[in-house]
């Protein structure tokens, strides 16, 4: 808290940027967020699961 900013509200801040670029599959792999707060903040940026699904249908 060197400047005043809990670290974990940071983090979550930063985390919740990332929502909205990422998948939310990939933001609970690669940070440990559980996959349920990965979606709910997703929504919250406007993004969902269905592209990143979509992607892999389509992988061979």
């Amino acid at each position: 808290m060197k400047h005043g900013l809990p670290t974990i509200v940071a983090r979550n801040t930063a985390l919740f940027g990332i929502a909205g670029e990422l998948p939310p599959i990939l933001i609970s792999d690669l940070f440990g967020v559980h996959r349920n707060t990965a979606n709910q903040w997703a929504v919250l940026a406007q993004d969902s699961w269905a592209g990143y699904l979509a992607a892999l249908r389509t992988r061979p």
